[in-house]
């Protein structure tokens, strides 16, 4: 600046000089001020020197005016520093990170620091193909069928969205059968101890409650003696007719606890007693009645006077009469005699029971007793307690008439969870490692009848009532609580525990306004529930484990091990697994001739022609490699990260990519890596092409099959594609750029494992806590993909980042790894627009600019909002005079409550189970800008 000295007459005005001005740059301004003058003080300066003792040859330039030569001269000179300088400061902004503006500029900085700007990275997915069935049964088709790497899909394009290309990265075997498998919904019956029910097949079986059942199997036709049987009456018959089949249902468990009798175990059969008759004699006349010519009437009446008795009126073991007569029952039948005895009955019969089987059948007229009549005589097999004492003509119950029933497969209808699968039949081919896909609505519950004072807590804080009969979906396995701890619960034990009034179930649930909550119910309060026609189907790729024994083979059954749990809850009826799955990812297969090699030329550089290059989610630092072969003279060459310290000879490249988006290959000059041999187009290369966020799709998009091998009639993409990237912008270069040196491509600490997950391919945001004590003790990583998506567990983002976080960091730490919760908030103002501004321009400015600063790319997780700082980003906006916030609240709240600051939480290092972080961001759909008069 000029300064005129002590002078105050002015006679020394326009002799000091105005350059170079001083640069002051206070820390964090968006840009450097770097310019020692413009044309006004570089001007000046030059006339000051005009003036200058300092300069006595140039005391003969006396004249001021711009018409001057030496003036124009001077002007001449202050337009060149002014230019100069102004493109000086803007080379100093450029070789700063922070104040870079050109792509270029950001992209060498970070080259001298080892750090490339991340180039995107391409979405991935798994794809589900269906194989063309042949006429008959699936298991009949023709062998197997490989469907190839490289196999091309396309998306069907949206509004405004353009088709994309996908391609498996991976060979599969594919089968007709694997279309759809069933996980097993029966399961062949076996009486056991404490059974109340079983299945026939057929639902016109001719039962009815009150009717005796036998149970009984080779145990008791080996030896008499067994007490391996069993007798029922039926309290309930419920036909099935849709499965063609009955339920049975009986108050007494199978089996005896005292003295302790397993159920029958072998050769099981069911029989049903048509037929209920007494023993021959069981209504002959008192002999005490009859009277003689002699007898009188107190004699007759009073019997005890003379105690006649029928002669042989008792059981005989050898030979029971069973009245009446009954030409079904046959040799080989079973029949029961039960005493009859009211008070000392067990399994709804009235007394002692005995089986005995027929040896011999004879239908005979008998006379005895003062009656004749028709009657069927049986030998049983056995005399096994046939006494008299036992078994009285009058009193005995005999149950006859056995008829054969056919028992049904036992239902098996608990949900399906966990990691385990059991197939419904015998699946040969399956290979651990494989990927599998699960389809099929969630599992239902509906509260019991009769059932009050339940209440659904919902995940938002609030509460919902449940009444019986209403109906919601399970979203996570259900856990037991017992002792005040959660306990999981195994499918088959969940079954059980419904139903149970001793069981106490937590239950994790979603009713059918999309709301989520726990509720903590009696098994006796919960049923299972048939869905709806109108329940939405949830998918999810599953991993097969990898181990020998995941996948095992029974007799009718495969049963499979899967390496993670699943995250849905699955109807068991309705369930439906594609076993032709292959992995596959955004880009399409490029063949080119790149060049020709020159063996003289040290570093040589060749370019791809196509672009932009394919880069795929892998376990390395940086999270992506790229999709590239290359060739020259038909050997592979290998690319590597730098050429530093490489042997003459190996046969290495490093790849970059420039500030437009173009790959470019740099070889080695024969002393850090091989020079190119020489030849005429002989370095080739293969490679994909397509990247980016447009891959991130969601399930069932990818259905149009470029490429059609053998066989193959359909696919589709059951789970979404996700982790698909953008290549990188300026701002997040300036951001990430600093984390390669903070990391160092390993992880120590807690910042560090944060750093190396931010700085991950397919990752925007991350958050690491370590959990000192408790269950939960390790580092607990929050992750949130691109533009605020989730990153599923069974993603390869997910599944890549886990690997290198263990590659590179602590391969012994209890790591766990989660995708954020996403939370927004409804925004209301009332907005005063300044007289002179127009309102159709200052609201929707003023929304694009709340959009932005409480949009994803601008919050951090557990970053909390409030009404100052909504009333500080209002009031920047130009042509707003006032704002007042009418609405501030979580979108999860149901009720309409004012809150003057919202939280976002974060997992605490106490939490025994921590729930990840949550990231608050505005709704956009919820944004209500109200205009003020």
């Amino acid at each position: 600046m000029t300064n005129p000295g002590s002078s105050h007459c002015g006679s020394c005005a326009g002799i000091a000089l105005a350059t170079p001005q001083p640069i002051d740059n206070p820390p964090g301004q968006p840009a450097i001020a770097y310019r020692t003058g413009v044309h006004a003080t570089f001007k000046a300066s030059l006339l000051a020197r005009l003036s200058s003792p300092a300069l006595p040859a140039l005391a003969g330039l006396t004249r001021r005016d711009d018409a001057d030569f030496s003036v124009a001269l001077c002007d001449g000179l202050a337009c060149l520093l002014d230019v100069l300088t102004f493109y000086q400061e803007r080379i100093a902004n450029e070789c700063l990170l922070r104040t870079a503006t050109e792509r270029r500029s950001i992209l060498e900085l970070g080259r001298l620091i080892g750090y490339q700007l991340a180039p995107g990275v391409a979405a991935a997915t798994h794809l589900a193909f269906e194989l063309r069935e042949v006429p008959g049964d699936a298991a009949q088709a023709p062998d197997p069928v490989t469907i190839p790497a490289g196999t091309r899909v396309q998306s069907v394009a949206g509004q405004d969205e353009q088709a994309q290309t996908f391609e498996t990265v991976e060979a599969i075997e594919a089968r007709v059968e694997w279309n759809a498998l069933r996980v097993r919904t029966e399961t062949p019956w076996q009486p056991q101890a404490g059974d109340t029910e079983l299945w026939l097949s057929g639902a016109a079986v001719r039962l009815a409650p009150g009717d005796a059942l036998l149970i009984v199997g080779a145990e008791r036709l080996a030896d008499p003696g067994s007490e391996r049987w069993d007798i029922r009456v039926l309290t309930e018959v419920e036909a099935d007719p849709e499965n063609a089949r009955t339920r049975l249902r009986w108050e007494q468990p199978l089996g005896s606890i005292y003295p302790p009798v397993a159920p029958a175990a072998a050769g099981v059969e069911v029989h049903v007693f048509r037929q209920r008759a007494a023993l021959f004699g069981h209504n002959a006349p008192d002999p005490n009645l009859f009277g003689n010519a002699d007898s009188n009437l107190a004699e007759l009446i009073d019997t005890r006077s003379s105690p006649w008795h029928w002669e042989d009126f008792a059981l005989d073991p050898d030979a029971l009469d069973l009245d009446p007569d009954n030409p079904r029952i046959t040799a080989g039948s079973w029949i029961a005699l039960v005493s009859n005895v009211l008070g000392r009955g067990r399994a709804g019969l009235p007394g002692y029971t005995e089986l005995y089987r027929a040896a011999r059948v004879a239908h005979l007229t008998r006379s005895d007793f003062g009656l004749s009549a028709k009657v069927t005589r049986i030998r049983p097999d056995t005399d096994e307690n046939l006494t008299a004492k036992r078994f009285d003509l009058r009193r005995t119950l005999v149950l006859a008439e056995s008829e054969s029933l056919a028992p049904a497969p036992r239902p098996v209808v608990a949900p399906v969870y966990g990691a385990r699968l059991r197939l419904a039949r015998r699946t040969e081919g399956l290979r651990p490692g494989r990927a599998i896909a699960l389809g099929g609505p969630r599992q239902r519950l509906r509260i019991a009848p009769h059932v009050a004072g339940l209440v659904l807590a919902g995940d938002d804080g609030t509460t919902m009532p449940l009444a019986a009969g209403d109906e919601l979906s399970l979203l996570a396995a259900p856990e037991r609580l017992a002792g005040g701890k959660a306990l999981a619960l195994e499918p088959d034990a969940f079954d059980a525990a419904v139903g149970d009034a001793a069981v106490v179930l937590r239950l994790t649930l979603l009713d059918r306004g999309g709301r989520t909550g726990r509720l903590e119910a009696r098994g006796s309060q919960v049923r299972l529930a048939a869905v709806g026609e109108d329940d939405p189907p949830v998918t999810e790729i599953a991993f097969i484990a990898t181990d020998p024994t995941a996948v095992v083979h029974e007799r009718d059954h495969t049963v499979l091990r899967l390496a993670e749990p699943l995250a849905n809850v699955y109807a068991r009826a309705e369930l439906r697994i594609n076993a032709n799955c292959a992995a596959a990812t955004h880009g399409e297969t490029v063949a080119e001739i790149v060049g020709s090699g020159d063996a003289q030329v040290a570093n040589a550089r060749l370019a791809l022609r196509q672009g932009p290059l394919t880069f795929v989610s892998a376990s390395t630092p940086s999270g992506r490699r790229a999709a590239l072969a290359l060739r020259a003279n038909d050997l592979l060459w290998e690319e590597v990260p730098s050429l530093y310290e490489r042997g003459p000879i190996e046969r290495v490249f490093a790849l970059a990519i420039d500030e437009q988006g173009r790959a470019r290959l740099r070889f080695g000059d024969g002393v850090e890596g091989a020079r190119l041999p020489g030849g005429d187009h002989n370095v080739r290369a293969v490679y994909r092409k397509g990247l980016g966020l447009a891959g991130n799709l969601p399930p069932g998009r990818l259905t149009t099959l470029l490429s059609r091998p053998l066989g193959v009639s359909g696919v589709t993409n059951p789970a979404p594609a996700t982790g698909g990237e953008d290549p990188e912008t300026e701002a997040q270069a300036r951001d990430n750029a600093p984390l390669t040196v903070r990391t160092l491509d390993r992880a120590v600490s807690v910042r560090d494992y944060r750093d190396f997950a931010r700085a991950f391919a397919g990752i925007a945001k991350a958050h690491a806590l370590w959990l000192a004590h408790g269950p939960a003790r390790g580092l607990f990583i929050t992750v949130a993909g691109e533009r605020g998506a989730a990153v599923p567990e069974g993603s390869d983002t997910y599944r890549f980042l886990r690997a290198a976080l263990t590659r590179y960091g602590d391969p012994a730490l209890a790591l766990r790894l989660a995708s954020f919760c996403a939370a927004t908030f409804r925004l209301g103002l009332a907005v005063k627009v300044a007289d002179a501004a127009d309102a159709d321009l200052v609201l929707p400015a003023l929304a694009a600019r709340l959009g932005a600063a409480f949009g994803f790319a601008a919050r951090d997780f557990g970053q909390g909002v409030s009404v100052d700082e909504v009333v500080a980003v209002a009031q920047s906006v130009a042509g707003v005079a006032a704002v007042h916030v009418a609405e501030l609240q979580r979108s999860d709240v149901a009720e309409p409550v004012f809150a003057a600051r919202l939280f976002a939480e974060v997992p605490r290092s106490g939490d025994d189970s921590p729930r990840p972080a949550e990231l608050l961001t505005l709704d956009d759909a919820a944004l209500a800008l109200e205009q003020l008069p």
